[in-house]
């Protein structure tokens, strides 16, 4: 079985056959990275500077400060 027909079936098997599990399942995947990254994200931006995080991200500057104020729960502004 090829990569693309492989992807397609996993899809079908939750996203279209059942579309409120996989919405479930991705909120108990958000609200876990959320738990998980708020005092790693709260130590980066102590330890690190914005580039540096941006680099170890693959982000733009921008993209940390987001990132980063989200998992850390600030505001990205401050």
């Amino acid at each position: 079985m090829n990569c693309a027909r492989a992807r397609t079936i996993r899809r079908c098997a939750l996203a279209k056959c059942s579309p409120l599990a996989a919405i479930r399942a991705a909120r108990r995947l958000e609200v876990l990275a959320a738990q998980t990254a708020y005092w790693p994200a709260r130590d980066a931006r102590r330890d690190a500077d914005l580039r540096q995080a941006a680099a170890a991200l693959g982000l733009d500057e921008r993209g940390a400060r987001a990132l980063l104020a989200r998992f850390g729960r600030w505001s990205p502004y401050h």
